[in-house]
């Protein structure tokens, strides 16, 4: 249950910054890149990318509150 909810507060807020912040997850894009992976896609389509993770925080919220 615990999990449902901090995943749901974590899409919640990177679903935010997709939509509000855009700089800030290309610098977060540029970090990544350089330690683990590109992301290109998620960027260049940031609006659908922010519509999926908050989708997916609306539900792990209502799985948190249900279990």
């Amino acid at each position: 249950m615990t999990f449902f909810i901090v995943a749901g507060v974590l899409f919640l807020f990177f679903s935010a910054l997709f939509f509000f912040a855009p700089g800030v997850i290309i610098r977060l894009s540029e970090i990544g890149n350089r330690l683990v992976f590109t992301d290109h896609g998620s960027v260049a389509h940031r609006k659908l990318s922010g519509a999926v993770l908050l989708i997916m925080s609306l539900v792990m919220f209502y799985l948190g509150v249900r279990l």
